[in-house]
């Protein structure tokens, strides 16, 4: 059972003294992105090898009506899962790595995107970007 809920959006302002500035951040970010999905998959490997050992101890167990663990608590929109089982674990984390290889790839979509914006070099501009879900959505370019 994979856990949804709404989706909050995240707006953020940051200025810079330059496109080049503006250009390391978003690289520096999804060098970071990347990082953490690395970890994240990683972890993701482990949780699918312990979600199959799960899933042979059940069938084990569905005859004496047994549980492993895995109660959730509805806390708002937000979920508390004591005990998690390997199976639930998995399904986060599954979620959790989607998200992120989104963000990865708006990110560097976003970069392409700004190929107009370097080639104009440094001149004497401060850049406000305005960030949406850790996305430039819109980029205030001031003399």
């Amino acid at each position: 059972m994979a856990v949804t809920g709404t989706t909050t959006r995240l707006i953020d302002i940051r200025r810079y003294n330059s496109v080049s500035d503006f250009i390391k951040d978003i690289d520096a970010e999804i060098t970071r992105l990347k990082g953490e999905l690395g970890e994240l998959l990683r972890r993701l490997e482990n949780a699918k090898a312990k979600a199959e050992v799960l899933v042979k101890l059940e069938s084990l167990l569905a005859g004496t009506g047994g549980k492993l663990g895995g109660t959730e608590l509805n806390l708002g929109q937000a979920k508390a899962i004591i005990n998690p089982t390997p199976k639930q674990e998995f399904d986060i984390l599954v979620d959790v790595v989607r998200s992120l290889q989104n963000r990865i790839i708006a990110l560097e979509r976003a970069r392409k995107d700004l190929d107009p914006l370097v080639r104009i070099g440094d001149l004497d501009l401060t850049l406000e970007v305005i960030y949406e879900n850790g996305v430039p959505s819109r980029i205030l370019v001031r003399m």
